[in-house]
């Protein structure tokens, strides 16, 4: 094991991401190969490990959040150190680079209950359902009737996957690059829910909305936040954005949400869209915490729906479809979690 010696040095982080931020502070370096790196940690702070290539660093991994012990990575042989970055660093991200579905990250979900808005998918877990092909996550819709032991039907099969027990966050940015189909009726989304909500059930437990686009209304997308009471106390507010040039299905776009304690701000192709500050939400548990429900680890969701009462105000059915139109599919470029580094 060869233990990574502190130093007080300041520098930049190579190979940084995409999400502007500030100096980092080199806080350990190696000069001799290893194998087995260990570096000291403050508790609470981001370190972001570091391989020597030439005359730059590059990251290796994403950050990692100290304990207060020494932490400690099997490596390959080479030059590392240890910084601690300001600003966003990268805490979690999948790139689907892979031909499999990493399910070390993601969970599927097997229900035909029609998400409580009387949707008319079965979420199934079928690998033609939700796939990993040419570096992108596949998520289809087909119509694919599909009838569970309770006697449920429902006539269409897609899928649904989540980070839950994978992957659980309070706060940061949350990325995704996305392109999504556009058939009347399909209802792709990318979304968050809490993980053992401390305010109880939904909606007074929170939920926000990164990417939701409504069937063929791909000239827009939407986001939304989800709060107050158990339903039908439940209450949201919600915007739309409207691409000035390719829509929602001819291209791939970037949507991100960054979540603080005192508010939630939604991002377009790195555009601010939308802000909610804290005197705009609530929960019915926590009145007197300001923050609440949005203040708890939440876990990432991706899924496709077909109709639902997120068209009742909208004349759009996916029975209308051709067969032909079917798949319907969500594709997704990467998911990335950013959190503050102090």
């Amino acid at each position: 094991m060869f233990v990574l010696a502190p130093l007080l040095l300041v520098s930049t982080l190579a190979g940084a991401d995409p999400v502007p931020g500030g100096p980092a502070e080199v806080v350990a370096v190696a000069t001799a190969p290893a194998v087995e790196v260990s570096f000291p940690t403050q508790e609470g702070r981001l370190y972001q490990l570091q391989r020597r290539d030439g005359d730059a660093w590059e990251n290796v991994g994403t950050a990692v959040r100290g304990t207060g012990e020494s932490l400690t990575r099997l490596l390959p042989a080479g030059e590392y150190r240890a910084v601690r970055p300001d600003g966003w660093a990268l805490v979690w991200q999948d790139e689907f680079d892979g031909d499999k579905l990493d399910l070390t990250k993601w969970g599927k979900e097997e229900n035909n209950l029609g998400g409580g808005n009387n949707e008319r998918q079965a979420y199934r877990v079928d690998e033609k359902y939700a796939f990993v092909k040419d570096g992108n996550l596949h998520l289809a819709v087909y119509r694919d009737p599909h009838t569970t032991s309770d006697g449920k039907t429902q006539p269409y099969s897609s899928a649904r996957l989540r980070t839950r027990g994978r992957g659980e966050w309070t706060f940061g940015r949350f990325e995704v690059r996305a392109k999504v189909p556009g058939g009347e009726g399909i209802w792709p989304a990318v979304w968050m829910l809490p993980t053992d909500s401390p305010y109880g059930g939904w909606a007074a437990g929170g939920e926000i909305d990164i990417l939701e686009s409504r069937g063929s209304a791909v000239q827009e997308t939407t986001g939304a936040l989800h709060f107050g009471g158990g339903w039908p106390r439940n209450q949201y507010v919600a915007h739309a954005y409207e691409f000035p040039n390719e829509n929602a299905a001819e291209a791939f776009h970037t949507y991100a949400v960054e979540w603080t304690a005192d508010a939630i701000q939604w991002f377009v192709d790195d555009q601010l869209v939308q802000t909610r500050t804290k005197d705009e939400w609530f929960s019915e548990a926590a009145r007197e915490n300001p923050s609440a429900p949005f203040d708890a680890p939440f876990h990432l969701l991706i899924n496709v729906a077909v109709d639902g009462r997120f068209f009742e105000n909208v004349d759009q059915q996916a029975d209308r479809l051709p067969p032909d139109a079917f798949p319907q599919t969500l594709l997704v470029d990467y998911v990335r979690v950013y959190q503050r580094a102090r």
